[in-house]
């Protein structure tokens, strides 16, 4: 008899909330939207001055570590990256787990590729759309970036 009588509203609490814990709060998404933002301008700064370090306070080792090679090899080129962002738009964000996320962003950047030492220009591609999907990962208190991951790029002019 009990069973029967709570059957049907525990079943639906349990359903409820299933999707309940999924959800990004207010503060969760000001405070990711936060160093998705300063993540950006970290990176257009590490690029600009080939120092991976810039990212170090919003980005893990394994990410700076990615950035630090794509820097050495643009640099073992003779050729560095100057980027600037125009927009930065966040698409969804969805827990992954407990202490994690995926961020997906539409990016406009202009990208600038210089010769080193003389920054001359070699290419450029201005208001460039980049889709992007981040994993952030919360430590200490603070979302950082884990990796960035570029789904899909169409060429500025």
């Amino acid at each position: 008899m009990w069973l029967r009588r709570f059957a049907l509203p525990l079943a639906v609490l349990a359903l409820a909330s299933c999707g309940a814990g999924r959800e990004v709060g207010a503060d969760e998404r000001l405070a990711i939207e936060q160093v998705l933002a300063a993540y950006a301008e970290a990176m257009a700064e590490a690029y600009r001055a080939g120092d991976a370090e810039r990212v170090a306070t919003v980005a893990t080792g394994r990410e700076r570590q990615r950035l630090e090679i794509s820097i050495r090899e643009l640099a073992d080129e003779g050729r560095a990256l100057r980027p600037e962002l125009r927009s930065l738009t966040i698409e969804s964000i969805e827990r992954a787990g407990h202490t994690s996320v995926a961020v997906n962003t539409l990016e406009i950047w202009d990208l600038r590729v210089v010769t080193l030492g003389a920054e001359q220009l070699v290419s450029e591609s201005l208001a460039q759309e980049n889709r992007l999907t981040y994993s952030l990962i919360r430590e200490a208190g603070k979302w950082r970036v884990l990796s960035r991951l570029l789904r899909t790029s169409s060429a500025g002019s």
